[in-house]
């Protein structure tokens, strides 16, 4: 069974590999199905399916966002109106001198969107505000916009915006140019924005086709871990969000174009919470589900608002926008998805019998430094990493009581104690995951105690958390792909960084499997082979072998001992045969604090160390 699987997926994976040459081409098609619709439709369902296509490309741009990036904004319509009134105020003053409005009206509309989204982007993400925290500050800033919009009466140039009145005389959507030039009639206007629609649509597909696109996929699955392999996670989520406030803006600004209009509602209350549905109904996994939303929401509006049910358009609307969320939780393009990857997978699927693949676990291949020949050569000796008074207090609990440590190069030390001891918290803090209450952190000589993880990673340090920090929804090969990049920034050189490791930790025949199947054993050697990746000069692993099996506890021992070929190893454990079998350095921590330091076998031998293991008082003061 498992054969089947693993040899259906790898042929699905091909048909699909076929298709990345020319996955612009399905998009292009779609615009042009949707052109050739618009020839038998009346010149009133055209006018308002133009507005369908608009509000579609607002959902574009919260699909970018929150789908691909995890954050749910509902500020989008602050970037959308913004955009509308300013591209508005441009165009009564400029387009009568060259006829054309789009000219003036999609770079103004874009660029006002974009701007005010990095301003707000800012505050929000490196000020690392927390999720919420985030989405209440885009929906203050959007009711703050509504509350000054219905009172501002200002004239620019010929403009006038009306506070609650807002504005009129916009001009039409014109594509010709001169004196006199002729707005667009209903259909010119309608394939007009499904063109733009289309653009955006590929260019933004473009850009998630690259590796800002997986890295952005990252911060969306783990955020902590996409900054320990050396990402800067916010400005990662500020380019995205700027990105999608662009789009916004364009879309206002064929808002006001197409209805020669805009007043403060787009602020309003009821517009910022559309814009999620439109997301929801389409479900926010895929960027064309912006578009399906706002077409099946406002066709449902449409056909309803036609008498269907007797003037209870709002409730029956209600009733099944409901009834799709609650049933369809991955919205109506999840739905589809899943229809075609069962058929796809039904069709690909080879035929029972073939033998099943094997893995054998980590390999550690003696002297292969492949994963480091890109990394500037590491000195023999003296110390990389050390620290000096190292002190972190949660609340009144000291986790760690000045640590002053020295790990030389290419060298194996091990932190042990009980549970509690502040092993963990000592190398978060050494990370940068906490932030110290005094004392320094230096690597090769250089503090970095108020450095960010990020650029603590690109330094040389790597962290393997207790927990296996792994993208579950990856491939094996795209988890290992994005750490490598971080450090080469080049596909050629990051492809070759992940088939040296792929070989090191024994995962090569798996590597189209997502991070979710794999055993849990599995799951840490992966998580080590992405610190791997990174070259770094001196590895931190908390608990490597927790929840291991006898074999993988060997497989891990030889792993971590041919590690230091390369880079320091400080391991946290509590195994102590696996630790023996390391022959390093040993640390005990007791309440945060140094408490032994020596060889496996003489603390062994030592009552105090035993009484902090086995809860004694007699040689331990202050248990």
């Amino acid at each position: 069974m498992a054969a089947q699987v693993i040899a259906g997926m790898g042929a699905l994976e091909r048909a699909l590999k076929a298709r990345q040459s020319i996955w612009w081409v399905a998009p292009i098609v779609c615009g042009a199905l949707i052109a050739l619709l618009a020839t038998v439709l009346d010149e009133y369902l055209l006018y308002v399916a133009t507005s369908w296509i608009v509000f579609g490309l607002l959902g574009l741009s919260l699909c970018l966002v929150w789908g691909k990036g995890g954050f749910l904004s509902l500020g989008q319509t602050a970037f959308y109106g913004l955009g509308g009134y300013v591209a508005s105020v441009v165009a009564i003053n400029f387009a009568p001198l060259t006829g054309n409005t789009l000219i003036w009206v999609l770079p103004v509309g874009a660029a006002v969107g974009a701007a005010v989204a990095a301003l707000v982007g800012y505050f929000i993400f490196f000020g690392r505000l927390g999720p919420i925290q985030g989405t209440i500050l885009t929906y203050t800033f959007t009711l703050v916009l509504w509350t000054g919009a219905i009172g501002l009466t200002i004239k620019v140039g010929d403009a006038v915006v009306g506070g609650d009145n807002g504005m009129t005389g916009i001009p039409e959507l014109t594509l010709t140019f001169g004196e006199g030039a002729a707005p667009l009639a209903p259909f010119g206007m309608f394939l007009t924005v499904v063109a733009i629609a289309v653009i955006v649509f590929v260019t933004v597909s473009a850009l998630l086709r690259t590796p800002f696109g997986l890295i952005v996929d990252g911060v969306r699955l783990n955020e902590v871990k996409t900054e320990l392999l050396g990402y800067d996670i916010r400005f990662c989520q500020l380019v995205l969000f700027t990105v999608a406030g662009g789009i916004a803006g364009i879309a206002g600004s064929l808002f006001a174009g197409w209805a020669t209009y805009i007043n403060p509602t787009v602020f309003s209350f009821t517009e910022a919470l559309l814009v999620p549905i439109y997301v929801l109904v389409g479900g926010r996994s895929s960027l064309v589900s912006g578009f399906v939303g706002a077409i099946a929401v406002g066709g449902l509006s449409f056909w309803l608002g036609g008498g269907v049910i007797g003037g209870q358009t709002t409730l029956a609307l209600g009733i099944i926008l409901i009834l799709l969320v609650i049933f369809l939780p991955q919205g109506l393009v999840g739905l589809l998805a899943t229809v075609w990857q069962f058929l796809a997978f039904k069709l690909a699927s080879p035929r029972p019998g073939a033998p099943a693949p094997t893995t054998t676990g980590a390999q550690a291949q003696h002297g292969d430094d492949a994963m480091y020949t890109t990394s500037a050569p590491v000195a023999d000796t003296g110390p990389v990493l050390e620290t000096v008074g190292l002190t972190k207090a949660f609340g009144g609990v000291l986790a760690a009581d000045n640590i002053s440590l020295v790990f030389q190069r290419r060298k194996i030390f091990c932190l042990i104690g009980p549970n509690g001891a502040g092993k963990s918290t000592f190398l978060q803090v050494c990370m940068g995951l906490h932030k110290a209450d005094s004392g320094t952190v230096r690597l090769e000589g250089t503090d970095i105690t108020n450095w960010q993880p990020f650029a603590r990673v690109r330094a040389g340090l790597g962290i393997k958390l207790q927990v296996a920090q792994i993208y579950e929804d990856l491939t094996i090969w795209q988890n290992l792909w994005l750490a490598a990049y971080s450090r080469t920034r080049e596909h050629q050189a990051a492809d070759e960084v992940v088939e040296a490791v792929l070989a090191v930790i024994g995962l090569g025949e798996k590597r189209s499997l997502p991070g979710s199947q794999l055993a849990h054993g599995e799951q840490q050697w992966l998580d080590i082979g992405m610190v791997l990746c990174l070259a770094p000069k001196v590895i931190l692993l908390d608990e490597p072998t927790a929840g291991m099996t006898p074999e993988e506890t060997r497989q891990t021992a030889q792993l971590v001992n041919e590690l230091a070929n390369n880079a320091s190893v400080v391991v946290v454990e509590h195994d102590m045969e696996f630790v023996r079998t390391l022959n390093a350095d040993i640390t005990v921590l007791h309440h945060g604090a140094i408490f032994a330091q020596g060889r496996i076998d003489a603390l062994r031998q030592d009552d105090r160390v035993l009484d902090i293991y086995l809860g004694r008082r007699k040689n331990v003061k202050g248990i």
